[in-house]
């Protein structure tokens, strides 16, 4: 399950994607996604006011809850490892779909090669994250060495700066795989 606290967490654009996967299971269609996305841009205030509106719609109504409405903040390391289960096991699940749909018709070899591909690079990218993360942690929870003439929370910014910087290069990927999955 998924809190709204994790879910709030990031951009707008993230935020819609995000909400669209665990209220509704699915990724958000282009009207939905824009209109929201114009509701909330740069009022962070509103992401919950959207969140109770999507989940009492007709179609939210009909959906199994896997979104508790914990609206409480959470570190920022957590709201991003829940939005990439979240996104990872909608990718799965797409994936399987195509698969699925691709043994049980006369689909073409080029889908099933595409479907595979798609596979293979999401098996990739969660192998990459696992394995950053890791060195990110042992990194951590070794001594970190301070920069000459630079105070503790200077070097510690440095160390945030790294992990927002592997953050937003893993997460522009998994965009790109996404993108990908919907062409």
């Amino acid at each position: 399950m998924i809190t709204a606290g994790e879910i709030l967490y990031g951009s707008d654009e993230d935020f819609v994607v995000n909400l669209y996967l665990a209220a509704l299971e699915r990724w958000p269609d282009e009207a939905g996604h824009a209109h929201h996305l114009q509701f909330i841009a740069g009022r962070p205030e509103r992401r919950m006011e959207v969140l109770r509106r999507i989940l009492d719609s007709e179609e939210g109504r009909l959906r199994p809850r896997p979104l508790s409405l914990d609206a409480a903040p959470v570190p920022p390391e957590q709201a991003l490892a829940a939005q990439l289960r979240l996104r990872g096991n909608a990718l799965r699940a797409e994936i399987a779909g195509l698969r699925e749909a691709s043994v049980m018709s006369t689909a073409s070899p080029a889908l099933a090669g595409e479907v595979a591909a798609l596979g293979a690079d999401f098996a990739s990218l969660r192998s990459e994250m696992r394995e950053r993360m890791l060195a990110l942690e042992a990194t951590l929870a070794g001594r970190v060495p301070t920069a000459p003439n630079l105070s503790p929370a200077v070097s510690l910014d440095y160390v945030n700066d790294l992990i927002e910087a592997a953050q937003a290069q893993l997460g522009h990927r998994l965009r790109a795989l996404e993108k990908r999955l919907l062409e």
